[in-house]
Order: C-alpha cells, then sequence, then structure tokens
C-alpha cells in the first residue's frame, strides 16, 4: 500500500491512497482525516493497524475525486493540488511530528567523512572511524535532530541555504516512521526516502559544529514522495541514487545502497531503534521519522563546491517509494541583528 499528503490551494491538506497511478483522495466530506496522523491516530489505525483503517475509508470513499500521480508528482505550482511530505502533524500541531536521524551507519560514509575531517583540520581526526567501530561492536549510535519539523518538507519543496554555508551536500537516506498503537507499542507504518542536507564544511571542522551543520531555518531537510506501508516494503537492501543537476546539467552523481543488510550495527536498524526510543519515549498521540544514514557521501571532486542556489537535487529509492527531487534555495536574510550590533 502507497499513502500520500498533498495540498489543495482550494480546501488545504488532503491524503491519498495510490493504486494504478491515480490517487484516491481520502479526504472528502465532512470530518475526513486531512493527514497520515489523523488516519492512524483518530480512525481506528492504532488498533486496528494503519492499512486496515486505510482500508476502510477506502470502501467508504468510492466515489471520490480521483487525481494523476503524475501530475502531482509534477506539479510545481503551488496554486495547484501538489505533494508535501507525507508524513506530518495533523493541522496546527506540527510538533505532533518528530523527526531524528543517525549517522555514520554506513562504512563508504564513516570512510570519506574522516578523509574530509583530517583535509578540513590537518590533524589527525578519528572521531568518525571511532564512532563507526563503536557502533558496529554495539556501542552508541550517534543520532540527532531535526528539532523543528516545519523546517523539514516534501517532494517538490524548495531546500534553503544558509549565507554562511561552508559547503552543503546531500545525504540520501532510507528513512522509516513509527506510531504508539493502543497497547503503548511501537508501530513501524512505513517507509520514505530522505535527504539529510548537511553542511559538511563546518562540520569536517569540527564535529561539535554538528547541531549547526544539521539545523536551520526554512528547509533543511527533505522527505517523501510517497510512503510505502510495512508490509509492502523490503528493507533488507535498497538501491538509492543522488544526482544534483546544476544549470540543467549533471554535476554530481552517485549511487549505493542501504537498508537491514548494509548497517553496520549487530541488530542492525533494532540497535538504533533501542537507542533513540529508551532514551526518548514516542509520546502518545506523536508520529517520528528517522533517517537510517547514508551510504552516499559527495567529496569535493565529486560536487564541487557543494549544492548551490538554484541546484536540483535527484534522489531515487527502489522499493516503490520513487524519486524525492528539490531545489536549493539561499536562505533569506532577516536584518534581526541590526539591534543587537550597536
Amino acid at each position: 500500500m502507497k499513502l500520500l499528503q498533498f495540498a489543495d490551494p482550494q480546501s488545504g491538506a488532503h491524503v491519498g491512497l495510490i493504486a494504478e497511478g491515480q490517487v484516491l483522495d481520502l479526504s472528502q466530506g465532512p470530518g475526513a482525516p486531512r493527514t497520515l496522523f489523523e488516519i492512524y491516530y483518530d480512525c481506528g489505525g492504532d488498533e486496528l493497524g494503519l492499512e486496515e483503517a486505510v482500508r476502510r475509508l477506502e470502501r467508504a470513499a468510492s466515489g471520490a475525486r480521483r487525481l494523476e500521480l503524475e501530475a502531482l508528482l509534477a506539479n510545481r505550482d503551488p496554486g495547484k493540488p501538489h505533494l508535501v511530505k507525507p508524513v506530518s502533524g495533523p493541522p496546527g500541531e506540527p510538533h505532533a511530528l518528530r523527526v531524528w536521524l543517525a549517522g555514520v551507519t554506513h562504512g563508504d560514509s564513516a570512510r570519506l567523512r574522516e578523509i574530509e575531517a583530517k583535509q578540513a583540520t590537518g590533524d589527525a581526526v578519528n572521531v568518525y572511524e571511532q564512532k563507526y567501530r563503536e557502533c558496529a561492536a554495539g556501542g552508541r549510535p550517534e543520532l540527532f535532530s531535526k528539532g523543528d519539523p516545519d523546517t523539514v518538507v516534501g517532494h517538490g519543496q524548495v531546500l534553503t541555504r544558509p549565507a554562511d554555508t561552508q559547503r552543503l551536500v546531500p545525504e540520501t537516506e532510507l528513512v522509516s516512521v513509527y506510531g504508539l498503537n493502543k497497547k503503548g507499542l511501537l508501530e513501524k507504518l512505513g517507509y520514505t526516502g530522505g535527504n539529510d542536507a548537511t553542511d559538511n564544511g563546518i562540520e569536517a571542522a569540527n564535529p561539535l559544529n554538528l547541531p549547526q551543520a544539521k539545523n536551520w531555518s526554512g528547509a533543511c531537510a527533505s522527505f517523501g514522495p510517497l510512503l510505502v506501508t510495512a508490509s509492502a516494503f523490503d528493507d533488507t537492501s535498497v538501491t538509492v541514487s543522488c544526482e544534483i543537476l546544476r544549470q540543467g546539467k549533471r554535476a554530481g552523481f552517485k549511487e549505493g545502497k542501504t537498508g537491514q543488510g548494509h548497517l553496520n550495527m549487530p541488530d542492525k536498524l533494532f540497535h538504533l531503534e533501542r537507542s533513540l526510543f529508551s532514551r526518548l519515549p514516542l509520546p502518545t498521540r506523536h508520529l517520528l521519522v528517522f533517517y537510517w544514514g547514508t551510504p552516499i557521501v559527495f567529496g569535493e571532486r565529486d560536487l564541487e563546491g557543494g549544492l548551490l542556489a538554484g541546484d536540483v537535487v535527484r534522489m531515487g529509492f527502489s522499493g516503490g517509494i520513487g524519486v524525492l527531487e528539490n531545489t536549493v534555495a539561499a536562505l533569506p536574510g532577516t536584518g534581526q541583528l541590526a539591534g543587537l550590533n550597536s
């Protein structure tokens, strides 16, 4: 089963079920759910299971409008129905969605990060190699959050680049989605793709810059385009790719493998889940999206200058998730500092 969320300029938020290239609008009529969150927590998903709740809505919405999936994926005009991130908090409650991420979970990523750190500092920095070995031995993984869920956007939306960025890079990651059922047990609801955009220039200069390398206003990450439900997705081995277009020409391309079979820790994904949820249990009526870490790292030779304003990032994910595309734009300044510098 595949689901998505889209915005209609006339009627607001909608959630849809994908079948045979079309999207059945499940947000029709008074009281209909507007988000996947509402399907899970208000339409019985946390008791019946997400898929059964969707099936019941599908039967009730048999005469509802249908949209062409291809048109929704292609549209960039906010005046027409367009995709947003496939999971969010309900209307007016963005922080009911939590966004957490893991790092240094793939061998190639750890090795290239170590090289970049040594090049940036001139020192024999070993923090990435050390963390990779620690996690591989069953130790504590690197986990961090995107603190404001409103700064994480969906397919077709713009990623921002702060003015003080040293070197912005895309990070192509598998993303799993969690809810808390009526029994108080975590459920993996599905999978999507993610771009954990990172200023690896400041991260390479000093790993303590990680929170700033991962968080800024506007849009510091994306995920989508679709959610594939857990029973319909094989997370053993997932092929991913990342292409960067600059002025219509390919400026960089890489591909790799992620999934359970490519994580470096003994208990695979459960090791990360245990480390996260044992310290930060998911509150009731919250959802959480979790990025698994990237198998793809773009060094300077792979992507000169890193991501620049105007670049288009296209990430492909096997297993039915599809292609996540975002354009990069400069983060606008605010002038807020003027009152402090006096």
